[in-house]
């Protein structure tokens, strides 16, 4: 009985991917083509993981699958809380909490950060990415990694390649502002997690203590940073100089909107 229950889960997924809008999936750009719809491809290579691993999903194959892994797929094709749950249950895996009723992005505004033509996203209170657009899913392409998460990667290795002069430039300004929201939302579990991560990577506990003043972060509009730079590789051979722009609703506290404006107006994406 399992395995038949697997291989209607399977095509139910099936049926899921088939109906998910490609322009309304994180990280789309890396989808071939101009099809109304998602391939299994186009989902092993939004993942990060081969055609085969997710073809055997799909068939309802008896493996061990990862709740990371499994969240991710959910999150993808904008799941509903009943089929997350079934998909959860389905892969031997149980639910995780719903969590508390939260607003979703304005379809207003995700349209307007789809068309910008520098790096932009949407995060939530802790950080973790809701949506990008095309510009940032190719030259910042960890932000659409399962459960990607800002803080989470501006504090790891790779990311003190990408953000140029990262402990004298990057650092502290984004733990002022983690530190902040940290104490603005006491009751945010995830942003909780997330602190105590970052407060745990290496050489971050003696930045966390210097990491007072005014905080960067949400505020109600746009609040104009420094200059920043960050490698490009496929803009320039050289770090660019940028602004790093994060706006929120006026009546919504829960996401924030962010764009990296290079401060050179000639700079262009590809």
């Amino acid at each position: 009985m399992g395995d038949v229950r697997r291989e209607d889960l399977g095509r139910m997924l099936r049926a899921w991917r088939r109906a998910a809008d490609p322009a309304a999936v994180p990280g789309r750009t890396a989808a071939r083509g101009h099809r109304s719809y998602l391939t299994q491809l186009d989902m092993a290579l939004l993942l990060g993981v081969s055609e085969r691993w997710y073809r055997a999903l799909e068939k309802g194959e008896d493996r061990r699958y990862g709740r990371e892994m499994i969240d991710s797929v959910a999150r993808l094709l904008r799941l509903s809380p009943g089929q997350r749950a079934a998909l959860f249950r389905g892969t031997g895996l149980e639910p995780p909490p719903r969590p508390a009723a939260a607003r979703q992005p304005d379809p207003s505004l995700v349209r307007l950060m789809h068309e910008q033509r520098c790096a932009s996203w949407l995060s939530d209170q802790a950080w973790d990415v809701l949506d990008v657009n095309a510009v940032a899913a190719r030259h910042c392409p960890w932000l659409v990694h399962p459960g990607a998460n800002v803080m989470l990667w501006a504090f790891s290795p790779e990311a003190r390649y990408q953000l140029r002069d990262w402990e004298t430039r990057w650092s502290v300004p984004l733990l002022r502002a983690l530190r902040l929201a940290w104490h603005r939302w006491p009751d945010n579990r995830r942003l909780d997690e997330v602190v105590r991560t970052v407060r745990g990577r290496p050489g971050v506990p003696a930045l966390w203590d210097a990491a007072v003043g005014p905080a960067g972060g949400a505020q109600r509009g746009a609040r104009r940073e420094e200059a920043r730079p960050v490698y490009f590789p496929l803009v320039a051979p050289d770090p660019v100089p940028v602004r790093v722009v994060t706006c929120a609703p006026f009546d919504d506290a829960t996401l924030r909107w962010t764009m990296l404006l290079p401060v050179d107006p000639a700079v262009t994406f590809p």
